[in-house]
């Protein structure tokens, strides 16, 4: 996750003076749900948890724990850890929308209420589809402290120390890049970043700075020696290996009791990374305060810390001098370690006023300014994964078989293996709210088999293995697909002709041409179905209809080639035939959608003073004169032509013809003729000889009046290879 969710656009100066914190171990596993943000799409929305869904959780909270959350937030532990689930969806999908174009400038959560600050009005559809409250602009940010002092007393910590140094609290244990322990801090803590041993702090209850505290400080074994840290540039990250085989780094933070205990006594599991978001709930462990609660109120601030710029975001929860380098946590989430305070904030948090005082943070994850971002592949989160739960297949199933099932607490960083009989494991994704579906590929033979289900965040955590046994049956008897009609080659005049056929009882049939779907039906009790196309199949033109059967697993196909639908044949309406009209005659008839109509005039045979005859497209054909006028058809293919002049008095004939451009000519050709007489012709030569208008051209050709083509509504159909005088 690389999104930040709240951009301060400006710089907030601040200075002062750092301080250092502890991590211990041990802890318990929250349940926790994220969004995904994968694909380039938003495809989760903000969700809100009742606190009672988290009472089995809080109840195994330790009870130091419980005191500092309904202390410090006045809420139930279930209620802070409904809160922080619903803090970590918003997260993601926040994320989601940036990286499908949303400009989001801030994010901001008050209980399980979310506002999204976008750029513009045309983010705020996206922002209020995932379920927030949408604001355009940017949020008020006047009330974040305008100085910190670092709490650098002794620079050097609880948790781990240095003789030659400070001391200063662990942040979270993670992996190097080949699997190796290490563990981060704040980069002030060794703002030299000199080639140092690290020893454990070795108290049994916080302890807070004192300006009169003076070595020797009670030093416990050596965690590790060197590492890297960096302060300054916006950045407060440290990061030093654990070198000391006699200890086992573990994916936990101290909860000191609870709260200000021993670091030995209880602890909280760390399950995944999130970005800070403002309004999300947040406890920190640290060597000088222990345990202590609050809320996110500023992120991604820029502010300057002994002059040194550092960027990171703010929180409500007391810190003191000796806590720095200490961890943050939204439920089980990591989200930054401790880089200073407030100017005049107490030593201890007796004093602490969370509407005067603040803590800063160094994010974890989230923006450039973070741990992940900074260190790269030289760092990865180690995490407590829960054993998968596998809830199907259980029990017996047939031959294609998919696992499904949930993780406790993980979410779309996460990932599971499925393995079955031993062989190599199959990858499957994790959604947001910690369930999975790996579909395994082919089918497995009918008998007993054996799974075992892992999951895995980053390189290096894994859980333990989920692992049971399940019977495969015998694929049940399909019976078979049949087509009885239409039959290939079939032809008729009905443009949704009915299939009909024979299949497994309770099976679906489909009907498609090409892409286009025309329809489903059920296969009745007695084996047998019927199918009317929900649309009019392709009209003039030959092709293949395909019938898919669809029974749990099985799938079969049918194919009946060569259908073919009849056009309608085309028409002369207008003039009737052997009717009398005058010499500006309009010609009108029908034909078909798509169709190409050709027209041909010419006067009797016998007519001594025959004209040439007139056509319009008479492409192929000889001694016909162009025929001017105006022709349309429309997608019904009903055509019009109003000739340019009116003929001449004298006995005509019309002939109409109609063709489809790709079509089988057997269902798509067709001619139409009409007799009429003109007199009273209004036209003729200045004369007065009764010619048809001079054209330009000489000799007799056939005339034909070409329509335009248009495309059938509908797409594809269905048809026989026939005669157009077969039926269906």
């Amino acid at each position: 996750m690389s999104t930040a969710l709240l951009r301060r656009r400006g710089a907030a100066r601040v200075s002062g003076v750092l301080a250092a914190c502890a991590l211990a171990s041990t802890g318990i596993i929250v349940s926790t749900t994220a969004a995904s943000a994968e694909e380039e799409s938003v495809t989760e929305t903000l969700q809100t948890f009742a606190a009672e869904a988290f009472a089995p959780q809080a109840d195994e909270l330790p009870s130091g724990l419980v005191e500092a959350i309904e202390r410090d937030l006045g809420i139930s532990p279930a209620e802070y850890l409904a809160n922080a689930a619903s803090a970590k969806v918003t997260a993601d999908v926040v994320a989601q929308l940036e990286d499908a174009g949303v400009s989001v400038n801030a994010t901001v959560i008050s209980g399980q209420d979310v506002t999204l600050y976008v750029d513009a009005e045309a983010d705020v559809d996206a922002a209020l589809a995932v379920g927030a409250e949408v604001e355009v602009g940017e949020p008020d940010t006047s009330g974040a402290p305008d100085e910190v002092v670092a709490h650098e007393d002794l620079k050097g910590g609880y948790g781990y120390m240095s003789p030659e140094s400070g001391r200063c609290s662990l942040g979270f244990n993670g992996y190097a890049a080949d699997g190796s322990p290490v563990v981060t801090t704040a980069g002030h803590c060794n703002a030299d970043n000199a080639d140092l041993d690290w020893y454990l702090f070795d108290v049994d209850q916080p302890w807070p700075p004192d300006p009169d505290d003076v070595r020797p400080w009670p030093q416990g074994e050596q965690i590790g020696s060197g590492g890297e840290f960096h302060f300054g540039d916006n950045h407060d990250s440290g990061l030093f290996p654990v070198t000391n085989p006699a200890w086992t780094p573990r994916p936990v933070v101290s909860s000191w009791g609870g709260g200000t205990g021993d670091p030995r006594d209880g602890e909280v599991a760390v399950t995944d990374q999130v970005t800070p978001v403002v309004g999300a709930p947040i406890c920190r462990s640290g060597a000088s305060t222990g345990y202590q609660c609050g809320e996110i109120t500023f992120v991604e601030q820029p502010v300057l810390v002994d002059d040194v710029p550092v960027t990171g975001f703010f929180t409500t929860a007391c810190s003191a001098q000796g806590d720095s380098g200490g961890s943050f946590l939204s439920g089980t989430a990591a989200v930054g370690t401790l880089t200073g305070g407030s100017a005049g904030a107490p030593i201890d948090c007796v004093g602490w006023d969370p509407e005067v005082h603040s803590s800063f943070a160094y994010a974890m994850t989230g923006s450039e300014f973070s741990q992940e971002e900074y260190f790269g592949d030289a760092w990865e989160l180690a995490v407590q994964i829960a054993t998968p739960t596998v809830t199907s297949p259980e029990g017996e199933s047939g031959p294609s078989v998919t696992f499904d099932g949930t993780v406790e607490g993980a979410g779309a960083d996460h990932r599971v293996e499925v393995s079955v009989d031993g062989g190599e494991p199959v990858e499957g994704a994790v959604a947001a709210n910690g369930s999975f579906s790996v579909a395994l590929d082919g089918d497995l033979e009918p008998g007993e088999h054996s799974y075992s289900v892992r999951a895995f965040y980053g390189a290096h955590s894994q859980s333990e293995a989920a692992e049971g046994s399940w019977t495969v049956n015998e694929a049940p008897a399909v019976e078979e697909l049949a087509v009885t009609s239409p039959t290939d080659g079939q032809t008729t005049g009905n443009a949704r002709p009915e299939f009909t056929g024979t299949g497994q009882p309770g099976a679906t049939i489909a009907l498609t041409v090409g892409d286009a779907e025309y329809g489903t039906a059920e296969v009745g009790e007695d084996g047998a179905w019927a199918l009317t196309p929900s649309g009019d199949l392709p009209v003039g033109a030959r092709f293949d209809a395909v019938v898919t059967q669809t029974f749990e697993d099985d799938t079969q196909k049918a194919t009946v080639a060569d259908l073919g639908i009849n056009a309608p044949e085309v028409t002369i309406t207008a003039p009737e035939d052997g009717s009398t009209v005058a010499g500006d005659v309009n010609f009108e008839g029908t034909s078909f959608g798509g169709a190409t109509i050709g027209l041909l005039l010419e006067q009797t045979a016998d007519a001594a003073d025959a004209q040439p005859r007139l056509g319009l497209r008479a492409e192929g054909e000889d001694d016909v004169d162009e025929w001017a006028g105006e022709f349309e058809i429309d997608d019904a293919g009903n055509w019009t032509f109003d000739p340019a002049e009116d003929l001449p008095e004298g006995e005509y004939t019309i002939t109409a013809s109609a063709t489809l451009d790709g079509g089988d000519p057997e269902l798509s050709d067709s001619e139409a003729v009409a007799t009429f007489t003109v007199e009273n012709a209004g036209g003729g030569d200045d004369d007065g000889d009764g010619d048809l208008p001079d054209t330009g051209s000489s000799g007799t050709t056939w005339m034909i009046v070409g329509g335009v083509a248009l495309l059938l509504a509908g797409g594809a159909a269905v048809a026989v290879r026939a005669r157009r005088n077969t039926t269906a």
